[in-house]
């Protein structure tokens, strides 16, 4: 997954941040913070803020995991039991939407210890204690979410995959909830094989965007194209948009109705930024950095994303757009063996993100959970 890229043109490296030639630094530091160990197969898939000494990262472990930042450290939270007693072989926790203290949505997946088709977890927190909750699946079909937007406790989205367990074909898969229940809603899916979307986020209830990938027939092909699709309050419908090579998009990020932010990565893992201007999506100019991952926006003038060094491709890093140029934050990680990913990034406050992800050891097979708060 992780390659390289060179610096942009026009750029400097000094003191390990590449900042444009004649543009400001961004004085940032990512500082790591402690995180429960789970003693197996874990590492950070999603993370949101409630406030900066309070949020939730969800992830591995082999029966999901929800941790909560009480303001020094993530901890383990209890959760319900997703392997079902033996039922289920796996399950994860891939996305996570707080709305307040009191309420919060995670999406996942379990996999059946029978056959190994796929089911689509959902939780709520109601304040109190995290809860399973029951989503609609038609008998055959395996079925993934991968992230979730929540609007209110009465109105959140949640997106992913679903196929046939008889059938190669994936198609997109959008779930709502209104409060009481989730339902599936009707999606397009451009690929003639596979269509995933990875993330979803939106300013309302009425302007949502779900971004990921589709593949073409024939099985050989390897080149992924980047898919979007909007929600306008009554249907999904795609918008096209602009690829690099094989493309796959990971995250969006929206700040309102023209602007709109989506990364991910291009031929050979090249970082690959698309933006929204109210009318179409077009590449825009991309951070120094390899294998974007994840995005979060405060203004058009603050935008940070997650990747991996352009000359060090196993050494994770941030970016940041001040509206003229990016500039880079590097990443250090003490303790734990492996290579160190960073994914997930969400804002906290008018100063502070925080990016997660996990650390992979090559030689167990096993990862980590890893966090870090970014200031500046």
């Amino acid at each position: 997954m992780r390659k390289t890229l060179m610096a942009a043109a026009g750029s400097v490296v000094a003191l390990g941040v590449v900042v444009a030639t004649g543009g400001p630094a961004w004085a940032a530091a990512a500082i790591q913070i402690p995180v429960a160990s789970t003693g197996f197969f874990g590492g950070f898939l999603g993370v949101d803020a409630v406030s900066p000494s309070d949020g939730w990262a969800v992830g591995g472990n082999g029966n999901g995991m929800i941790q909560r930042f009480d303001g020094t450290r993530w901890s383990v939270f209890p959760s319900p039991d997703l392997l079902g007693g033996g039922a289920n072989s796996w399950a994860d926790l891939s996305g996570v939407d707080a709305t307040s203290a009191g309420s919060a949505v995670a999406v996942g997946n379990t996999t059946a210890a029978s056959g190994g088709a796929k089911s689509a977890v959902a939780l709520r927190w109601n304040g109190t204690a995290w809860s399973r909750q029951a989503l609609p699946r038609t008998a055959g079909t395996d079925t993934e979410l991968s992230a979730v937007k929540a609007f209110s406790a009465s109105d959140a989205w949640a997106v992913g995959q679903t196929a046939s367990t008889s059938s190669t074909f994936r198609r997109t898969l959008a779930m709502h909830y209104d409060g009481t229940s989730w339902s599936a809603v009707p999606t397009p899916s451009a690929g003639t094989r596979t269509n995933f979307l990875t993330a979803v986020d939106g300013v309302s209830a009425r302007d949502v965007w779900a971004v990921g990938y589709s593949l073409n027939l024939p099985y050989g092909n390897r080149i992924r194209q980047s898919q979007i699709l909007h929600w306008d309050g009554t249907a999904w419908t795609r918008v096209a948009g602009p690829n690099n090579g094989s493309t796959f998009l990971y995250d969006v990020a929206a700040l309102s109705a023209t602007d709109a932010w989506a990364v991910g990565v291009g031929t050979s893992g090249a970082a690959f930024v698309v933006r929204w201007n109210g009318i179409s999506w077009h590449a825009v100019a991309a951070p120094p950095l390899v294998n974007l991952g994840g995005v979060t926006a405060r203004s058009a003038t603050d935008v940070w994303v997650t990747g991996a060094a352009a000359d060090d491709a196993s050494k994770p890093a941030l970016a940041h757009w001040n509206g003229t140029t990016w500039t880079v934050t590097p990443v250090t990680v003490t303790g734990g063996v492996g290579i160190p990913l960073l994914g997930a990034i969400t804002t906290a406050d008018a100063t502070t993100e925080w990016a997660v992800g996990s650390q992979w050891d090559g030689t167990t097979g096993q990862s980590s959970s890893i966090a870090f708060r970014v200031v500046g």
